[in-house]
């Protein structure tokens, strides 16, 4: 429920849910260290050869993960994994994967335990394991082995976990999917609308751009909160490392999905002259719409400005069809909206604003 406190004129937005981090951008924030392992995973969103495998797997068996809420997932262990895998407990994988913060998406989840050879041609040879999206399935070695990295086997589970996670989690409009680009409270933390903007990062880019993909950072930010003291070195921008803001802002996407725009409104009476200003705190990147504008008849210009004052968007022009503003938040922490005469002073005014 969103509250709308009195006050002179207008009524207020509601008050800020998210922090941005207080970093100027330079460009060093965006670089990525030389890689000194292979990638860690794949992620995996249509069909290949080891989807069409995994797919004709048959009902795997369930397993409760002990957290107290009744909840279940499937594990399935191969039977080549089952003669020749040193640590192929479907229990115990289920157990861990108890401990990591989860939503309802964990009943969907199927864990797949396979031999290393099995993990080459299902994940790619040199991967550690990887995540079948539409298929909510990852793949994992059934031996307890530790990646060049230095990553365990339990904290690679942590980061395929992540990638669940953003699966089953939303972003607002004009942003691409979070498996992607990361959950929304997280991306807007780690201002990775500014870097995909400026071309230091790839969402999606398993190939080439895995260390500049903010979809694979999310993940492992995802495995460093389960495992915050694991001896795995950061290898994406130090822009994305996590840190307590961040990972607050990762715990409320996990348990308390971003789930739609808010709306409320903003009221009062065109002035006989200057403007009524709002503030509209932004804690979240995506789109910012305002209306009804862009009819002459109603009295009044409203028009969108940054905090420095520059204007981004003016009902004079970019209404949409709709007769709204629309506007893209990438990084502003705050916005002011500007009502202006262009008739008689006096008349009342009421603006609905949607914002991420």
């Amino acid at each position: 429920m969103i509250l709308l406190l009195a006050a002179p004129a207008v009524r207020a937005e509601p008050s800020a849910t998210a922090e941005r981090l207080p970093m100027p951008i330079r460009a060093t924030l965006f670089d990525v260290p030389r890689p000194t392992a292979p990638v860690r995973d794949t992620v995996i969103a249509g069909p290949g050869p080891g989807s069409a495998r995994i797919s004709s797997i048959g009902e795997s068996d369930r397993y409760p993960i002990n957290d107290g809420s009744g909840a279940t997932i499937a594990v399935d262990v191969s039977s080549t994994c089952e003669q020749t895998c040193t640590n192929a407990d479907p229990q115990a994988i289920a157990n861990l994967v108890g401990t990591f913060l989860h939503g309802p998406e964990v009943t969907l989840l199927t864990v797949q335990l396979v031999t290393p050879f099995q993990l080459g041609f299902d994940c790619g040879f040199d991967a550690q394991a990887c995540y079948y999206s539409s298929e909510n399935r990852i793949v994992i070695s059934g031996n307890e082995e530790t990646a060049p990295d230095r990553a365990s086997r339990d904290f690679v589970l942590a980061h395929e976990y992540g990638h669940h996670v953003a699966q089953h989690r939303d972003l607002p409009a004009p942003f691409p999917t979070a498996i992607d680009w990361g959950t929304e409270r997280w991306a807007s933390t780690h201002r990775v609308c500014e870097g995909f903007r400026d071309g230091h990062y790839f969402p999606g880019g398993e190939g080439g751009h895995y260390y500049e993909d903010p979809g694979e950072a999310f993940a492992e930010a995802f495995a460093f909160n389960r495992f915050p003291d694991a001896a795995v070195r950061w290898a994406w921008a130090s822009s994305l490392r996590p840190n307590a803001v961040s990972q607050r802002a990762l715990q409320r996407d996990v348990l308390q999905p971003w789930v739609g725009r808010h709306t409320y409104t903003i009221s009062g009476r065109v002035p006989r002259s200057g403007a009524v200003v709002k503030t509209i705190p932004t804690p979240n990147d995506g789109m910012v719409s305002i209306g009804p504008v862009g009819d002459r008849g109603r009295g009044y210009e409203v028009t969108i400005h940054n905090d420095a004052g520059k204007l981004l968007r003016s009902s004079r022009q970019g209404v949409s069809f709709y007769h709204r503003l629309d506007y893209t938040v990438c990084g502003q922490p705050k916005l002011r909206v500007a009502v202006r005469p262009l008739g008689g002073p006096g008349r009342k005014f009421t603006l609905t604003v949607q914002r991420p």
